[in-house]
C-alpha cells in the first residue's frame, strides 16, 4: 500500500465514532472563536445580482430531463438565478435573541465551508465581463476578484460555444473543525457534494449543464481561483480547493482549456479575505491527511463504473414547482414517529439515486457510482419493515454479498420492481437499531426510512488514487441532496447524518471491522414526516435588500 493510501486509511480509521469512544474533537464550544458563516474579499467591487422569483420556469420534474426545455440566454438574471438556487440563502431562523441563515444547499451543522466562485469567458453583462467572482450569498453579488485577458476570453469562447465557464468551489475546513473536530474533513466534503448536486439542480431550471473536470489537479483549481494568493488571505482561514465545472447551455461539448494558461491570464486582482474566527484549533488528523490526498493532473479520466442497470423513473407531479421545492427544502429536526409514505414515492426517490446517461445531478461527476445504499425500512406502505439494500453498481450484489458474513442475511431480489433491490431482512423492526447505529440519534428511527450508504473504499482508492477519498463524500453528498428533494416533493423532510457508530455499522452487515477493511459506511440519511419546533421563527431570505426586491 503507498504512503498515500495508508494515509488515507490511517484517516478515515482515527475519525470513526465508536460507542465506548467518539472521535477526536472538542471538549467544548468556544463559542467566542465560532466561525463567521460568510466571506468576503474586503476591497474588492462587488456586483449585485437581481433577486429572481422563478416560479413557473421549470416544474421540479423537468430537472431530470435533460434537453427538454429551451435554454436561456445568460444574462444576469438568468445567472442571479442559477447561483441562489444553488449556494443561496433560503431563510433566516429566529430563537430569542439568535438569528442565523439558512442555505438552499445544505450543510453539516449549518457550518457551510463550501464557498462558490465563477470562472466567465462569456460577458454576462456590460458590468459583468470575463474574469474571476466569489459569489457572496448574503449580499446575492459577485465580487470581483481578477479579469480575464480579452483575447483568452475570445478564444475560449470560440473553442467551446455555448459553454459560459467554469464553477469552482472550495472549502474552509475550520468552518466544520470548529465544531467536528478531526472529523470535519468528511463533512466538508458531503457538503461539496451537497453543493455540486444542487448546483447542477438548479443550472437545469435555465436549461442549462454542469459537468465537473474530472482530470484538473488541486494546484490549477487553486491557481484559477486564486486561493493560493497567500498575501490575499494573510491570518484569514485558508481555502482548500476542490473542483471546477464547466457550465452551459445543455449539449455544448466542453473543451476543457489548459487552466494554467486561464489562471495566468488572471490580472488586476482586488480584494483580501476576511478573518472569520478570533483563533483556530489544528487538527493533527486533518493536517497529516491533507497532503496524502491531494489531487494531481490526470491524464485519463476517473475510472467508470456501469450501473447495476438502466431504470425509467416512474413521473412524478408535474404540478410541484421546482424553484418552490429548492427553496423549501430544509434539515429536518424531529419526526413524529410514526406517519410513512406510499411505496410508489419511495421508489422513486430510490430510482433517482441510479444515475443514468445525460440526467441530473450525477451526470455533473462523470466518474460512475461507486456507492451502494443500505435501507432501514420503517413504514412504507406496501413493503415489509426490515433491512433492504439498493445496488447502484453493476457486480457490487457479489462483491457486497461476499464481504457480508451474516448468514442471517437473506439477499432476496424483490420481484415486484425494476429496481436493483435486495431484501435482507424483513419483517423486523429496525427503528431501534436504526437510531443506535446513528449516534442514538432518534430521528434515525422515526422516519418512514433511514439509509446507510456504503462503499469499498480500498477498491475505488486503488484503481483512482488516493485524491478519490474525497470523491466518494461528493458522490454521497449528491444521492442526499437528491433525497433531499424527494422527500419535499413527497409531503415529508429529511436531513443527513453524519454521526454513526461506523463498525457497529459493518457488525449488523457482517463486513469486516479490522484494519483491513475495506467495505465502509460514508453517511447516513433519513426521511420522515417533520415535527415543527413553535421556538423558532422564519424571516424571509433576503427581506434585507428590500431596496432590490424579486422579479
Amino acid at each position: 500500500m503507498s504512503s498515500a493510501l495508508h494515509t488515507v486509511r490511517a484517516y478515515h480509521r482515527a475519525t470513526k465514532h465508536h460507542r465506548h469512544a467518539f472521535a477526536p474533537g472538542p471538549g467544548f464550544l468556544d463559542w467566542d472563536s465560532q466561525p463567521d458563516p460568510f466571506r468576503r474579499f474586503v476591497g474588492a467591487p462587488l456586483m449585485p445580482l437581481p433577486l429572481i422569483g422563478g416560479r413557473g420556469r421549470c416544474s421540479y420534474e423537468a430537472l431530470y430531463e435533460p434537453g427538454a426545455r429551451s435554454p436561456q440566454a445568460l444574462s444576469p438574471e438568468s445567472l442571479g438565478l442559477m447561483l441562489e438556487l444553488a449556494l443561496g440563502l433560503s431563510a433566516w431562523k429566529v430563537a430569542g435573541s439568535d438569528r442565523w441563515a439558512l442555505r438552499n444547499n445544505p450543510s453539516s451543522g449549518n457550518l457551510h465551508p463550501t464557498e462558490g466562485y465563477l470562472l466567465l469567458w462569456q460577458s454576462v453583462s456590460p458590468e459583468l465581463g470575463p474574469g474571476l467572482y466569489h459569489y457572496a450569498p448574503r449580499e446575492h453579488a459577485l465580487e470581483c476578484r481578477a479579469l480575464l485577458s480579452v483575447r483568452l476570453a475570445d478564444e475560449l469562447a470560440e473553442a467551446q460555444p455555448g459553454s459560459f465557464g467554469a464553477l469552482g468551489l472550495s472549502s474552509i475546513i475550520w468552518r466544520e473543525a470548529w465544531k467536528y473536530g478531526a472529523r470535519a474533513y468528511r463533512y466538508c466534503q458531503h457538503d461539496v457534494g451537497h453543493a455540486l448536486a444542487a448546483a447542477r439542480f438548479a443550472a437545469a431550471v435555465p436549461g442549462w449543464t454542469l459537468m465537473v473536470d474530472t482530470a484538473a489537479g488541486d494546484d490549477e483549481v487553486a491557481a484559477c481561483l486564486g486561493l493560493d494568493r497567500r498575501d490575499d488571505f494573510g491570518e484569514a482561514e485558508p481555502e482548500h480547493p476542490d473542483l471546477l465545472a464547466l457550465f452551459g447551455v445543455h449539449g455544448f461539448r466542453p473543451a476543457v482549456p489548459a487552466w494554467t494558461t486561464v489562471a495566468e491570464a488572471l490580472g488586476a486582482w482586488t480584494g483580501r479575505a476576511n478573518r472569520l474566527s478570533t483563533g483556530r484549533v489544528g487538527w493533527p488528523q486533518i493536517d497529516q491527511l491533507l497532503p496524502a490526498i491531494h489531487k494531481p493532473r490526470t491524464i485519463s479520466p476517473a475510472v467508470e463504473r456501469p450501473l447495476a442497470g438502466s431504470i425509467a423513473t416512474t413521473p412524478g407531479r408535474r404540478d410541484i414547482d421546482a424553484c418552490d421545492l429548492i427553496r423549501q427544502r430544509r434539515s429536518v429536526q424531529r419526526m413524529d414517529g410514526h406517519s410513512g409514505m406510499s411505496r410508489a414515492a419511495f421508489e422513486r426517490a430510490l430510482q433517482r439515486t441510479l444515475p443514468s446517461s445525460g440526467r441530473a445531478p450525477f451526470d455533473a461527476l462523470p466518474s460512475g457510482p461507486a456507492l451502494d445504499l443500505v435501507l432501514f425500512v420503517h413504514a412504507v406502505h406496501g413493503l415489509e419493515p426490515g433491512l433492504y439494500a439498493l445496488i447502484r453498481t453493476a457486480g457490487n450484489c457479489t462483491s457486497l454479498r461476499n464481504a457480508c458474513m451474516n448468514d442471517a442475511l437473506d439477499w432476496t431480489a424483490l420481484d415486484d420492481t425494476a429496481l436493483p433491490l435486495y431484501r435482507l431482512k424483513a419483517p423486523v423492526d429496525l427503528r431501534h437499531a436504526a437510531a443506535r447505529l446513528s449516534c442514538d440519534q432518534d430521528i434515525a428511527g422515526d422516519g418512514a426510512f433511514a439509509v446507510a450508504m456504503l462503499a469499498d473504499i480500498a477498491e475505488v482508492l486503488a484503481g483512482e488514487g488516493a485524491w478519490a477519498y474525497r470523491r466518494l463524500y461528493w458522490e454521497a453528498g449528491m444521492i442526499g441532496q437528491v433525497l433531499y428533494l424527494e422527500a419535499e416533493a413527497a409531503g415529508l423532510r429529511g436531513t443527513g447524518i453524519g454521526c454513526f457508530f461506523d463498525d457497529e455499522v459493518h457488525r449488523l452487515l457482517g463486513l469486516d471491522t479490522t484494519v483491513a477493511a475495506t467495505w465502509q459506511s460514508l453517511y447516513h440519511f433519513t426521511v420522515g414526516l417533520p415535527l415543527s419546533d413553535d421556538r423558532l421563527t422564519s424571516e424571509p431570505p433576503y427581506a434585507h435588500l428590500a431596496d432590490r426586491g424579486r422579479r
